[in-house]
């Protein structure tokens, strides 16, 4: 049953990836290789998934592999999630005194930049994700 549900969720991640607000964040941030490279990695692993529900292989290594690749997949989803958040964010109207206090905070662009960038190349860097 488990093994159902991840197909979808790796797809959704996978449509997350491309989706144009997240783009142009990801863009804008000058992540786009790093954002390429994942959606080429959840494309493959979708691949891998629906070739092993097909075939009803799901033996212990895979199963263990595909718990693993499942955790990912949320932690992808939610970095994800932070970029559409910060892109609806940048749209929404801003008044003076709000573009200065976001500059100096946590929401600047270059500390965004930073922290997302650690964590997509995190979510990115596991060598299992590969299998």
């Amino acid at each position: 049953m488990a093994e159902s549900l991840l197909l979808p969720l790796v797809r959704g991640v996978a449509g997350k990836a491309a989706d144009a607000l997240v783009q142009t964040v990801i863009r804008m941030c000058g992540l786009d290789d790093d954002r390429k490279k994942l959606e080429r990695h959840l494309l493959a692993v979708e691949c891998k998934l629906a070739n092993a529900e097909e075939r009803g292989q799901i033996n212990a290594y895979l199963r263990s592999w595909m718990e693993k690749l499942k955790a990912v997949a949320y932690e992808a989803d939610d970095v994800l999630d932070d970029f559409q958040y910060e892109a609806l964010r940048r749209k929404a109207p801003k008044s003076t005194s709000r573009k200065v206090l976001a500059y100096v905070t946590r929401r600047s662009l270059l500390l965004f930049r930073f922290t997302m960038s650690k964590k997509l190349k995190g979510v990115r860097s596991r060598s299992w994700l590969r299998r």
